[in-house]
């Protein structure tokens, strides 16, 4: 059920520079909080007007920064100096000289050379029942390795095989060329977290209060 790469795959194509991906949740995570921060608010002004809106204004900054936070910030950034995971409360770059494997099974997953895994918030894989629906054709043209079991988690259609297939093609471009060896970074995702800590104590005080 694993779908994993210890080298680059051989060239399938120029990639076009860098990207970034966000969960496909993101942009309904946006419209959906929206209407419903709207509905909240209005419904607070109808019946209790301003004060009440002040009364559950914590709940309200607490659910947006959650959403926020969890499906909208996370992505996984790919470009010439290799690949850059920003998950919620953590964020991880990972240079090209120090990419070992490329998984996919659980969601995309790097292995660095020291055998550190970073798995990216904003790639999940599909559902173990799907696997089905990877061909051996498509896990070629992804540039997998050979013998690697065909899993939906490598296709197109997850967003851990969209990823994977941009890092696989980046990796094999980076070493063309002379790449800088460069340490992994891992730092906590400062602004998320302050955020989330003030959105709470917020929420807290308010109902301490109320």
């Amino acid at each position: 059920m694993t779908s994993a790469s210890h080298q680059p795959p051989a060239r399938a194509g120029r990639p076009s520079g860098s990207r970034t991906f966000r969960p496909r949740g993101a942009l309904v995570a946006v419209v959906v909080g929206a209407v419903v921060a709207a509905g909240w608010v209005w419904l607070a002004l109808r019946d209790g007007g301003p004060a009440a809106l002040l009364r559950q204004l914590p709940g309200l900054v607490l659910a947006g920064v959650v959403v926020w936070a969890v499906l909208v910030r996370p992505g996984v950034a790919v470009d010439e100096a290799g690949v850059h995971l920003r998950n919620v409360v953590r964020d991880v770059d990972v240079p090209w000289s120090r990419l070992a494997a490329v998984d996919t099974r659980y969601a995309l997953t790097l292995t660095t050379t020291d055998g550190a895994r970073y798995a990216a918030w904003a790639a999940p894989a599909s559902g173990r029942y799907a696997d089905v629906r990877m061909t051996a054709r498509e896990a070629t043209t992804l540039g997998l390795e050979d013998g690697a079991p065909p899993t939906a988690s490598a296709s197109w259609t997850a967003g851990s095989g969209a990823a994977a297939a941009w890092v696989r093609r980046e990796w094999r471009r980076a070493l063309d060329g002379d790449q800088p060896d460069a340490p992994v970074r891992v730092r906590p995702a400062v602004v998320p977290i302050v955020l989330l800590v003030a959105a709470g104590v917020l929420c807290l005080a308010a109902a301490l209060l109320g």
